[in-house]
C-alpha cells in the first residue's frame, strides 16, 4: 500500500482565524467609511493577497485605500498574535496524534505568508508535527489554483490521489478537487453550500467529525 497523506489548511482549520480576521477587517473598513460584509468575506477566504485586494477593489472602487488598509489588518492581526495568540481549533492534537498512530504523512498548506505562519505556530509539537508547511509565498498562484497542495505533495512524496485536503474555505476544496485529491470541508464561517458540496469528498461541522472519518481510512 502507498504512503497517505493529510494537508491541512491554516486560518479556518487548525486555527480560529477567520473569525478574528472578520472583526479587524470590518474595523477597518469602518475607519476608512466603508463595510465589510462577511458574505464578501467568505468569498476571498484562503485565496492570497492578490486576489483579495484585485476582489474588493472590485467591489469598492479604485479609489479604495486598500494597500494603507492591508497595513493596518496586518498590525492588527500581528498584534494579536503576540499579545493574546490565536486559539487552536478544537481537536486539533487528538486528530494530529491520530494520523500519527495510523503513519499518515502531515502537511500544511497555507496561502499565508511565511513570516506569519512562523510568528503564529509556535507551539514546538504542533511545527514538529508537519512533515512540510508551504506557505503563500512559495507558489506563484494562490487557491483555488492546486499548485500550493501539489507542492505540499512533491515534498511529502506522496501522490496527489493519496492526498486528503482538510480546508474550510471554497477556494481551497476546489483547489484540492483541481489537484486531484480528496478534499474534506471543515465548517467554520462558511457552511457547506451546494459548489462546496459538488468539489468535496465529505464535509463535517468539527475537526473531531473529521477525526473519526479519517479514522477509518
Amino acid at each position: 500500500m502507498g504512503k497517505k497523506a493529510v494537508i491541512f489548511d491554516m486560518d479556518g482549520v487548525i486555527f480560529d482565524t477567520e473569525r478574528v480576521y472578520l472583526e479587524i477587517w470590518k474595523s477597518v473598513f469602518e475607519k476608512y467609511g466603508y463595510k465589510m460584509t462577511k458574505e464578501l468575506y467568505i468569498t476571498v477566504m484562503g485565496t492570497g493577497r492578490k486576489n483579495v485586494i484585485k476582489t474588493f477593489l472590485e467591489n469598492f472602487g479604485d479609489d479604495l485605500p486598500i494597500e494603507k488598509m492591508y497595513e493596518e489588518k496586518d498590525n492588527q492581526l500581528f498584534y494579536i498574535i503576540e499579545n493574546q495568540g490565536i486559539p487552536l481549533k478544537k481537536g486539533v492534537k487528538e486528530l494530529f496524534s491520530m494520523l500519527k498512530e495510523k503513519n499518515y504523512k502531515i502537511a500544511l498548506a497555507t496561502s499565508a505568508k511565511r513570516d506569519r505562519v512562523e510568528k503564529q505556530i509556535k507551539d514546538k509539537w504542533l511545527k514538529e508535527s508537519f512533515d512540510a508547511i508551504v506557505c503563500g509565498d512559495d507558489v506563484e498562484k494562490g487557491k483555488p489554483s492546486p499548485d500550493i497542495f501539489l507542492k505540499a505533495a512533491k515534498e511529502i512524496d506522496v501522490e496527489a490521489k493519496d492526498c486528503f485536503v482538510v480546508e474550510d474555505s471554497p477556494a481551497g476544496i476546489k483547489a484540492a478537487f483541481s489537484g486531484g485529491m480528496k478534499g474534506i470541508h471543515v465548517e467554520d464561517l462558511k457552511v457547506a453550500d451546494e459548489d462546496i458540496l459538488k468539489y468535496c469528498q465529505k464535509s463535517f461541522k468539527d475537526l473531531q467529525e473529521v477525526k473519526k472519518y479519517l479514522s477509518h481510512k
